[in-house]
C-alpha cells in the first residue's frame, strides 16, 4: 500500500512510535484525574489499564483495515465498500472530526495561558499564534509533521522527573479500600477515559506515509503501551497526593502538582510546565489540522493551499465561538462521545462490513473457479 506515495514523502516505520503517542498525549493530561476519578474514584486506575487494553485491539483492527484498503487509507476503503459518492460523504464527515479534535486543544491551553500567566492576553491573539505556527509545520509535508512529533514527545518528557517531589509526600493509604466500586462506576471512568486515548484512528491517515508499512504494527503498540505507561505514572501520583474529595474540586491537578516543586533559583516550576506544554499540543494540533487538509484535498480535490486556509480559519472560528470555561467542559465531553462513537463504534462497525465484503469475494471466486 506504501507504494501509493512517493518514497520521498514517506517514513520510517519506527516513527509511528512517535505519530501515535505525541497525539495521545494532549492538553488532557493536565486534568484527566479529576474527569475519570469521578466513577470508580481510587479504582480509577483500573479503567485506565483496561482503556488502554483496548486500544491494542484497535491497533490491530486499524492496520486490518488499511491492508483491506486498495490504496492503504479510509478513502479508499469508503470508496471500496460505500461506491464514490457515500465514500466520499463519509470521509468529508471526518474533517469536523479533526477539526473538533484540535479545537479541543486550542481552547483549554488558551484558557490556562489565560488563568495562569496571561490574564490580559485575548484569545484570539493566542490562537491565532498557535494556529500560525500549526499551519507553518503542516504546509511543509507530512514529514515535517511526523519530524515535530518526535522532538515533541522526547522534550516534555524531561519535565516527568519532576513527579518525584509530589511522590516523596505520597498518602499510599488513598488507594484503599480496594476494589470496593461496582461495573457501573469502572465503565463510567472508563467512558472518561477515552478522550485522553483518542490519537491512533489519525492511522487511517498517514498508513500509506510509512513505509514498509505492514511492518509498523509493533511500534504502534509499542506507542500505546507508552501511552497508558505515562498516564497511569501520573495517576497513581495524583492519587497518593489528593484525596478524592481534593481532586474532585482539583481543575488541573498536574499543574498543581508542579506548584510545590520549589528551587532556591527558580519559584514558579509551574511557569515551566506550562509553556513546555505548548509543545506537547503541538503534535496533535498539526496532525489534525494535516488530516484536514488531506481529506479536503481528497474529497473536494482543491488544492492544499486552499484546504489550509479552510481548515485554520474554521478552527479559529470554533475557538472564539467558547467564551466560557463552560463551554469548554462541554466541548470536551462532545469530543469524548464523538471519539469514542468513532473508535469504538464506526471503526469495529467498518472492519465487520470490510470483513463480510472480503469473504462474499472470495466465495464469489471459488464458485467462478
Amino acid at each position: 500500500m506504501s507504494g501509493t506515495v512517493k518514497e520521498s514523502n514517506q517514513v520510517s516505520g519506527y516513527l509511528v512510535w512517535f505519530l501515535i503517542h505525541g497525539v495521545q498525549t494532549g492538553i488532557g493530561m493536565l486534568n484527566f484525574q479529576q474527569k475519570i476519578a469521578d466513577g470508580a474514584e481510587q479504582d480509577a486506575w483500573v479503567s485506565v489499564l483496561f482503556v488502554g487494553a483496548c486500544m491494542h485491539l484497535l491497533i490491530w483492527m486499524l492496520f486490518r483495515l488499511m491492508r483491506m484498503a486498495e490504496e492503504g487509507d479510509i478513502f479508499s476503503l469508503h470508496r471500496q465498500l460505500f461506491g464514490p459518492i457515500v465514500g466520499n460523504g463519509l470521509s468529508g464527515m471526518l474533517f469536523f472530526y479533526c477539526v473538533l479534535i484540535c479545537t479541543g486543544q486550542i481552547r483549554p491551553y488558551g484558557e490556562i495561558i489565560h488563568v495562569w500567566v496571561f490574564p490580559d492576553a485575548p484569545l484570539w491573539q493566542i490562537s491565532i499564534i498557535l494556529l500560525a505556527v500549526a499551519g507553518y509545520i503542516v504546509s511543509g509535508g507530512f514529514r515535517v509533521v511526523a519530524g515535530i512529533c518526535l522532538l515533541c514527545v522526547v522534550i516534555p518528557s524531561l519535565v516527568l522527573p519532576s513527579l518525584y517531589f509530589p511522590l516523596k509526600i505520597a498518602h499510599w493509604l488513598n488507594f484503599f479500600p480496594l476494589w470496593n466500586h461496582g461495573l457501573g462506576d469502572y465503565a463510567k471512568s472508563a467512558v472518561q477515559s477515552i478522550y485522553i486515548f483518542l490519537g491512533p484512528e489519525f492511522l487511517l491517515f498517514y498508513y500509506p506515509f510509512i513505509k514498509n508499512n505492514a511492518k509498523a504494527q509493533r511500534w504502534a503498540h509499542l506507542a500505546v503501551a507508552h501511552t497508558t505507561l505515562l498516564y497511569m505514572t501520573i495517576l497513581v501520583t495524583t492519587l497518593s497526593y489528593f484525596n478524592i474529595r481534593q481532586l474532585k474540586h482539583t481543575l488541573w491537578p498536574t499543574l498543581i502538582l508542579s506548584k510545590i516543586i520549589r528551587f532556591a533559583f527558580l519559584e514558579r516550576f509551574d511557569y515551566i510546565y506550562i509553556f513546555n506544554w505548548l509543545l506537547v499540543i503541538f503534535p496533535i494540533c498539526c496532525m489534525s489540522i494535516w488530516a484536514a487538509v488531506r481529506i479536503l484535498t481528497r474529497t473536494l480535490k482543491i488544492s492544499r493551499k486552499w484546504a489550509l486556509g479552510t481548515t485554520t480559519f474554521v478552527i479559529i472560528g470554533m475557538v472564539l465561538s467558547m467564551r466560557t470555561p463552560v463551554s469548554i467542559e462541554r466541548m470536551e465531553h462532545v469530543i469524548s462521545l464523538v471519539g469514542g462513537a468513532f473508535t469504538f463504534g464506526y471503526l469495529p462497525l467498518l472492519f465487520l462490513v470490510a470483513l463480510g465484503r472480503e469473504a462474499l469475494k472470495r466465495r464469489r471466486s471459488a464458485r467462478s473457479s
